[in-house]
């Protein structure tokens, strides 16, 4: 009798593409180029998983391949999610490429990157559908660049994060917030222009708001919390940590609310002891 030789069943031989398909989402972009080379049909697969990819995050690879910048640019027409913070791996160029092609994008991550303002000129006219748009730490965003995202946006954007933007303005992010009622995360962190009267409007401005951070915002008081707490009642998330002239004076309302904060809530005696020992009179040395 003659022995039977094991089956073997080799990648392109499984029914349908769509099963290879999936299978090569969970390969690494490096493994997609090695599996783009082996042959024509591999080629023309990973090139047709590329058309269809909705989701593209660059942000966790601490290498990644300078040949696919160049190619997904081309290839992506179909990304609803598209995230490259704290990577400069992709140019302006390929950015803007990106942006040409895919118009169902609804979030869009440039956190940290190093890129010109220009790059964002093909967002308002090509991906109507944005509603997330992560911007932290971007230093080459400018007040235009906000006012023109406010007036291609209106009542669209959900998700926003301008924190470390340094280049905008108190009145271009006041310009922004009003054109936009259902936004319901909003991250304003370290930006030294912001004020109380911007806190008023967006507790008049985003009924939906449900998360809000202003850490390190140096010019926000307890006047300003307080207002803030007064109009917005759906917020449940508030960051106010490294605001110095925030206190449990404007604070103890919204935690009363079940307001989730990040600064730091002490006893009301070791309150009164700290305030005694800052007004002792001091002697001189």
């Amino acid at each position: 009798m003659k022995a039977h030789l094991p089956f073997k069943m080799h990648l392109l031989d499984l029914p349908g593409t769509d099963i290879i398909l999936k299978i090569i989402g969970y390969l690494s972009p490096t493994d997609w180029l090695h599996f783009r080379i082996v042959c024509k049909q591999t080629y023309f697969l990973v090139h047709e998983y590329f058309k269809y990819m909705k989701y593209l995050d660059v942000s966790h690879h601490q290498v990644f391949p300078q040949s696919l910048c160049q190619i997904l640019p081309l290839q992506c027409h179909s990304l609803q999610f598209f995230k490259i913070s704290n990577s400069n791996a992709f140019s302006d160029e390929a950015i803007k490429n990106i942006l040409q092609n895919n118009h169902n994008l609804t979030h869009l991550d440039l956190s940290n990157s190093n890129l010109r303002n220009g790059a964002l000129q093909p967002l308002v006219v090509n991906c109507k559908k944005l509603e997330n748009i992560l911007l932290k730490n971007c230093f080459w965003l400018t007040i235009g660049a906000i006012e023109i995202l406010a007036f291609h946006y209106p009542e669209a954007i959900k998700v926003v994060d301008f924190s470390g933007c340094t280049g905008i303005s108190e009145a271009s992010i006041v310009c922004f917030i009003k054109r936009q009622p259902k936004l319901k995360s909003l991250s304003l962190s370290d930006l030294s222009c912001l004020q109380d009267e911007t806190l008023i409007v967006i507790s008049q401005s985003c009924p939906q708001l449900i998360y809000l951070d202003i850490s390190r915002c140096c010019r926000i008081t307890d006047s300003g919390i307080k207002k803030f707490g007064e109009y917005c009642h759906t917020v449940r998330t508030l960051k106010v940590d490294g605001c110095p002239e925030v206190s449990e004076r404007g604070l103890s309302s919204l935690r009363l609310r079940g307001v989730w904060i990040d600064k730091v809530q002490y006893p009301s005696y070791l309150l009164h002891r700290l305030n005694q020992i800052q007004t002792w009179p001091r002697t001189p040395l």
